[in-house]
């Protein structure tokens, strides 16, 4: 999962949001959940199929958008990339296992490569409104680290980002 915080306002934030639905339907997934409500977005896309369930391949997406006025955050979430092919490997036997066992660092790859180029885009499109898009801050960080700028702990003496020392 990742999230990053968008300054936009709600007609911006509608527009990103029908480009979103439009991006998942590109790439080849199927909307299969919308969700609208004041200063809230939330859209479900899944691609799966007999090949994809017997491989472990099935691919469900969901971002979320939700704030108010104009800070809105955007939640991505990812799941089903390659998690289930381990099990059907092990009751097969051990050659399949390694097989299985390839199948699923190639998904995971597939994964982290999904999550990074949709974030490039995401990251693009919002640019296109004249926006910005940072980390939020969780809480607990009340300052940043000196080097890179993520946020960290006041008693951290490392930045667990960098690994910047900090004074």
């Amino acid at each position: 999962m990742k999230e990053e915080v968008v300054r936009l306002n709600n007609i911006e934030v509608e527009t990103l949001f029908s480009k979103i639905k439009e991006h998942l339907k590109e790439i080849g997934l199927q909307i299969i959940y919308e969700d609208k409500h004041e200063n809230y977005w939330s859209v479900k896309a899944h691609k799966g199929g007999t090949l994809n369930a017997v491989t472990g391949s099935i691919r469900d997406v969901e971002i979320i958008i939700a704030g108010s006025k104009d800070t809105f955050d955007l939640t991505l979430r990812t799941g089903a990339w390659g998690r289930d092919i381990a099990i059907p490997a092990l009751l097969a036997s051990a050659v399949s296992f390694g097989l299985g066992a390839g199948v699923a660092v190639a998904e995971a790859y597939r994964a982290h490569k999904f999550e990074k180029d949709f974030w490039e885009w995401i990251t693009q499109s919002v640019k296109s409104f004249n926006a910005t898009m940072t980390q939020p801050v969780p809480a607990g960080c009340n300052r940043f680290c000196s080097k890179c700028n993520s946020p960290i702990s006041t008693d951290a003496k490392f930045c667990m980002h960098c690994g910047a020392q900090q004074s």
